[in-house]
């Protein structure tokens, strides 16, 4: 039996920043569930030449910065705050979970996981299943956001065409 204040349902940006609230603004405990592998949402599945597409200060946790604050001074976005790349959130998202929310003891991380009904806390991996005692659960994963490299294309291929998705032209 797991127990916990709040069950969050996925550890991307929404999730992390809803945790990050309730670490700072309470004494509450949490258990993260999420489907992948590591912290960070569709960024654990985005293409690598991917960025942000606002300055990195403002994206992410309250309680931690992303990025250095240093403007741009070539390319598109010169004379402006970085952008971070999709690397650079990844590795952001996994020191939030490693270095802050867990040193807490007040978080359970469960990666490769999923919630379902009943209170039931599943393993995609192993199967194994834990049951999980909750006051709240907050489904941050419930916007579902997609980015091209988690589905097929939304277009029709012509039959002996090779569609290749972007992460292959690389």
């Amino acid at each position: 039996m797991v127990e916990a204040d709040y069950v969050i349902v996925g550890a991307g940006a929404m999730g992390l920043a809803f945790a990050d609230a309730i670490l700072t603004e309470t004494e509450a405990t949490i258990a993260i569930v999420d489907r992948y592998g590591k912290p960070g949402g569709h960024w654990t599945r985005c293409y690598p030449h991917v960025r942000l597409h606002q300055p990195s200060a403002f994206y992410g946790v309250n309680s931690r910065n992303l990025g250095s604050g240093v403007k741009d001074s070539r390319g598109g976005n010169a004379g402006l705050f970085e952008l971070a790349s999709g690397a650079e959130v990844g590795a952001y998202f996994d020191q939030v979970m490693h270095q802050q929310f867990l040193p807490s003891g007040r978080v359970d991380y469960f990666p490769m996981s999923e919630y379902g009904e009943g209170g039931v806390i599943a393993s995609v991996v192993s199967g194994e299943k834990k049951r999980v005692k909750a006051r709240k659960v907050v489904d941050a994963s419930y916007s579902k956001v997609m980015v091209p490299s988690m589905r097929p294309p939304d277009f029709h291929v012509s039959e002996g065409a090779h569609c290749a998705a972007p992460n292959a032209l690389t």
